[in-house]
């Protein structure tokens, strides 16, 4: 049986496997299940022997651990004791499994290139980061040659870093923006650390049971290099030691699965407004794994006004022509004097953004007579 394993996302593992004619293991899984109650069934038939399952390909994706027993994982070879394959494809496997099949197989096993920073990368960082962020020009000479630190470093190190300020000025959009310049995609690896107070996150970073998600097991299916830490400094303190291997090689292991995540670019954010609030919050053994803290700042009256036009175009012109035509009664400049007069109630850009969204409701529904 050829075995091969790939370890990345789901898009890239379709390209692996190089064919649209297989099983899955489930598939697998559920017609051994009726084989063995064929077995039980037909016991008393002294010259009946249970069937020989041929497949010519067996897939399984990561998604397919999931509907495993535990200890079907550990013994994935009982799996085998009646089904012939020519060839097996496993995404994303824990250790159990591959260790298992290793014992007895010749294992073939491939890992994602997410590939290296290049100039044109950088290039592109910075046109998109001075055409959507607003107010926060200071940030991108700190933040293009941190980001320059993946392509002249030659480890395989992450480079970490610290995006600290208040909420809704551009942290978690320059994170979409790195990786959109970089990998063609803002689909990034998203972790909401705020709520890892608990023993559920006790075992999500250090593992459960294979079954269950875990930090490495979600890492090992991310799209891109860039993963955003949310709140990094919510993590309660006992539980940073998780991120120190993973900060410093570009390895994380946990009870069930391992990820190599070399040259990644964590973006861990908080809305702390100093460093040395970070620092007392984190500890020095994880503020020293940091490899830039930057700054965001407030925004400005000027800046709210700008970014309140921006958005205001945006969200009128994603309207449906019909609400649009319905609204042209009204001129743009003086729907954006109305929401000008509420600008001083408008903290950040998620919140000029809702208002902005409530505002064009309340005009709609009241051209519309129904206010």
């Amino acid at each position: 049986m050829k075995i091969k394993i790939f370890y990345g996302p789901d898009n890239a593992f379709d390209d692996f496997i190089h064919t649209y004619e297989y099983t899955t293991m489930n598939e697998v899984m559920l017609q051994v299940v009726e084989r063995d109650r064929s077995i039980t069934i037909r016991t008393e038939e002294s010259n009946w022997e249970p069937p020989q399952h041929y497949y010519e390909t067996i897939v399984c994706y990561r998604q397919g651990y999931s509907s495993m027993t535990s200890s079907l994982i550990n013994n994935i070879l009982l799996l085998f004791r009646n089904v012939e394959c020519n060839s097996l494809y496993l995404q994303n496997p824990p250790t159990n499994i591959v260790d298992t099949l290793q014992s007895k197989y010749d294992v073939e096993i491939e890992y994602y290139d997410y590939g290296k920073l290049t100039f044109d990368e950088l290039t592109e960082l910075k046109r998109l980061y001075e055409e959507r962020i607003i107010g926060q020009e200071r940030v991108l000479s700190f933040l293009l040659p941190v980001v320059n630190v993946t392509r002249v470093r030659q480890s395989g190190k992450p480079i970490v870093i610290m995006f600290y300020g208040p909420p809704g000025v551009g942290k978690t959009e320059t994170a979409k923006i790195i990786s959109e310049a970089i990998y063609k995609s803002d689909n990034i690896k998203r972790f909401q650390l705020s709520m890892y107070q608990t023993e559920h996150a006790y075992k999500f970073l250090f593992g459960s049971e294979p079954q269950e998600d875990s930090l490495t097991k979600e890492l090992l299916s991310r799209e891109t290099n860039v993963i955003l830490l949310d709140e990094f400094d919510k993590v309660h303190p006992n539980l940073y030691s998780a991120f120190y291997e993973l900060f410093d090689e570009g390895r994380i292991v946990d009870r069930n699965y391992s990820a190599r995540v070399e040259n990644a670019i964590f973006i861990c954010t908080s809305n702390f407004l100093t460093m040395d609030e970070i620092k007392s919050r984190v500890g020095p053994a994880i503020f020293s794994r940091f490899t830039e803290c930057i700054a965001f700042n407030h925004l400005s009256d000027d800046v709210k006004k700008n970014i309140l036009e921006v958005k205001f175009n945006e969200c009128y012109f994603r309207l449906p022509e019909a609400e649009q035509e319905l609204l042209s009664k009204l001129s743009k400049h003086a729907m954006l004097e109305e929401l000008g007069e509420q600008l001083k109630n408008m903290t950040d850009s998620r919140v000029i953004k809702n208002t902005i969204e409530k505002y064009l409701s309340y005009r709609i529904l009241k051209e519309q007579k129904l206010l």
